[in-house]
């Protein structure tokens, strides 16, 4: 687990639950990329950066880019760190949070407060970090991230061989922004009215897919997409559209934890190889617990070869007697839920060798889907 890629070597890592997912990316030669955030609860430290660490990569020099596909709590805490200590990395966003409106929702609620949402106070920490950043040098302004807009290219030389690496943003559509930003414009404090807890947007039409093109190998992250019914927005305007990218994807990040609200058959027929390797982070919040076995069960006749990093887990509160609850208060004061430890699926491939042929490691509670439900 301890040793870094091959500079020949692709790596896709995916991180989770613990306190939300990420992603981290190696396209060959020292090329990484942290897509989202989360915390590892073993060490309190962003799982990405932890992980850089142990295999000796320096992010400060290696991260090329660090990418939020949305401000969801779960996808961004860590991210203010993340970007101070990736100190030459470009920062992308999606384009449903370059209006001013967002602007000024995080900063009225950036400061550290009962009623602000994690994900807002994490932008907040992203902002500051790079107004830092650009007084040492020009590197400040977001890249904003649209359907089809490129936001990487470059070549890399492995073994005396050039491989065109791209990162295409897939999404968010006209319509997604539009809609987002209206969101966002009802969620601005008004005078003289309380300030509200600032809550996610659903269904998430700011979300950014990612494909990613190396050498000819494809790799479709999926981030929180939903299937909305929506016309111009959801997997659907990514399907019908006119830059709908050429080849088939061989390693998928299932969108939303595998819910049936971001499942579209057509992805799977049309968008990835037969039998590619599907990975996933679990979610629970409440009653909420996904993936579901059914979400399982479609998921695992999609392909053979899927992965989650976690079994996923169902918060129950559980009702005590009022004695108990009385000394509780008088002792430890609560009892807090213990979140399970962040897992860990990783992907290498040589992009030397073809046909490319992918290994997959799991790491701490991660496993193969179809062992999930197993009783």
């Amino acid at each position: 687990m301890n040793t870094a890629p091959a500079h020949s070597e692709i790596e896709v890592s995916l991180f989770g639950p613990g306190y939300g997912e990420s992603i981290v990316l190696h396209l060959g030669e020292d090329s990484w990329f942290i897509v989202d955030s989360c915390i590892d609860p073993a060490t309190g430290e962003p799982a990405p950066l932890t992980y850089l660490h142990r295999v000796q990569i320096d992010p400060a020099v290696s991260v090329q880019q660090v990418i939020a596909t949305h401000w969801h709590d779960d996808h961004i805490r860590g991210l203010g760190r993340i970007v101070q200590e990736c100190a030459s990395a470009s920062f992308v966003c999606s384009a449903a949070l370059r209006e001013q409106e967002f602007l000024t929702l995080v900063t009225a609620y950036g400061q550290r407060s009962m009623m602000a949402s994690p994900g807002v106070q994490e932008f907040y920490e992203v902002i500051r970090a790079l107004e830092a950043r650009s007084q040492r040098q020009s590197i400040h302004v977001p890249i904003f991230a649209t359907a089809g807009r490129c936001l990487w290219q470059h070549d890399v030389n492995v073994a005396g061989v050039r491989y065109a690496c791209t990162i295409h943003a897939l999404s968010p559509s006209d319509v997604s922004i539009l809609l987002a930003h209206q969101h966002i414009a009802s969620l601005l404090p008004q005078e003289k009215v309380t300030k509200i807890r600032v809550p996610a947007l659903t269904p998430n039409h700011a979300a950014v897919v990612l494909w990613v093109d190396i050498g000819g190998v494809f790799i479709l992250l999926g981030s929180d997409l939903e299937e909305t019914g929506h016309q111009g927005t959801g997997w659907s305007v990514i399907l019908g559209s006119s830059t709908y990218p050429q080849g088939k994807a061989s390693v998928f990040k299932v969108p939303h934890h595998g819910s049936q609200t971001a499942h579209h058959a057509q992805v799977w027929q049309g968008m990835l190889n037969a039998e590619p390797y599907a990975v996933l982070t679990p979610f629970a919040l409440g009653s909420v617990s996904l993936p579901t076995r059914q979400d399982v069960d479609r998921i695992c006749t999609r392909t053979a070869q899927a992965y989650t990093t976690a079994i996923p887990r169902q918060r129950r509160r559980r009702g005590r007697p009022n004695a108990v609850e009385k000394t509780i208060r008088e002792t430890v004061r609560f009892i807090r839920e213990v979140i399970p430890a962040t897992g860990h699926v990783r992907l290498r491939a040589d992009l030397t060798t073809r046909p490319l042929l992918w290994q997959v490691e799991l790491f701490g509670d991660a496993r193969p889907l179809n062992q999930v439900y197993v009783v």
